[in-house]
């Protein structure tokens, strides 16, 4: 049975990016209903299934994966050919665990090091070197190798010896972590070409959130599928450019014509321009630190709610919590707090 909704469930610009019959690349600016146009896209595209292939879901955190599913299900739609997960648990699940014997550092099995155990093991490698510790050995894929994720120059020689012996340990264990899971889910579908094409017939759609916070390996992950699947297996990526949060560890927000190309097949790019969470005033301050030119409504109650918006040169990212907690209890008129 078709899925269908109250038109008053989404407004026009969410409605026409969840019965978009092509791939769909959308921007979604801060506040516009992301989740909510991303779980009816979910389920639309469930309810019109004809074929025994797969819907795949790849969230930023598990948490968001049960949520999504939860909503999903509450709309009373089937989710039996529903995968929902993060690219790790995509990559394990469905590249590694099946086609990891054609790979000789995975053949023999091997168990993936939780990130307590990772962080354990590279304080006890950072021990003999003063001024370094586990937070300074963050790295990341590419394709073509490694990168450090510590912007601290002076450390970097020292750094690549810990994680020199930090790979050869885990090699001799057997072990793999997260970032790891990533480079060789890379290299398989690199040196097998075969994988791709089997995906793809086993997937008609991949959804992608919050694609900004997403690596270069992994936008080459999903392209060799789509590529594979030659417009049979579509894609829906949603995310906003102008919240990416970890530029350091790897991620960006590929620009869309970079994504269409390397897919090799068409994508309609939509955006989501309505906030229904920030007063007019917050949303004109936040325009001033776009790094991608976006439009943005306020559409909500609080629109023309009289935000204050305060510059606080003393507060840092740990402590932001903390002070909108005091300026919340003592009813300061701050909405708005920036740190640097």
């Amino acid at each position: 049975m078709m899925f269908a909704w109250d038109p008053r469930e989404l407004n026009a610009e969410q409605s026409a990016a969840v019965e978009e019959p092509s791939s769909v690349f959308l921007i979604a600016c801060p506040g516009s209903g992301k989740t909510r146009t991303l779980t009816y896209k979910i389920a639309y595209e469930l309810s019109r299934a004809t074929d025994k292939r797969i819907v795949v879901a790849i969230t930023y955190t598990h948490r968001a994966a049960d949520e999504i599913q939860e909503r999903i299900e509450d709309l009373g739609v089937d989710t039996s050919k529903l995968w929902i997960g993060t690219i790790h648990s995509f990559c394990l699940e469905w590249i590694i665990k099946p086609y990891g014997i054609y790979l000789p550092e995975l053949s023999r099995g091997y168990r993936v090091l939780d990130k307590h155990d990772r962080e354990l093991m590279l304080d006890r490698l950072c021990a003999p070197y003063a001024k370094i510790t586990h937070w300074d050995c963050d790295y990341y894929f590419s394709k073509t190798g490694y990168h450090l994720g510590c912007k601290d120059a002076w450390k970097h020689e020292t750094l690549h010896k810990i994680l020199g012996e930090y790979f050869r340990e885990l090699a001799e264990a057997r072990q793999i972590d997260f970032e790891l899971i990533l480079w060789y889910a890379q290299t398989l579908m690199r040196d097998q070409k075969h994988i791709a094409s089997l995906l793809a017939s086993v997937f008609s759609y991949v959804l992608v959130d919050e694609y900004q916070d997403t690596k270069q390996i992994q936008y080459g992950l999903l392209t060799a599928i789509l590529r594979a699947g030659a417009g049979r297996t579509k894609t829906f990526i949603v995310g906003d450019p102008n919240q990416a949060i970890y530029g350091s560890l790897g991620d960006y927000a590929v620009p869309v014509a970079d994504f269409r190309a390397e897919a090799g097949i068409p994508i309609r790019e939509m955006a989501l321009t309505r906030n229904y969470r920030s007063s007019k005033r917050i949303i004109s301050h936040f325009s001033n630190f776009n790094v991608y030119p976006t439009s943005i409504e306020s559409a909500g109650s609080n629109s023309s709610f009289p935000s204050k918006v305060s510059y606080n040169q003393h507060v840092t990212l740990p402590n932001l919590h903390d002070e909108l907690v005091y300026c919340f209890r003592n009813k300061l008129p701050i909405t708005c707090k920036l740190s640097y």
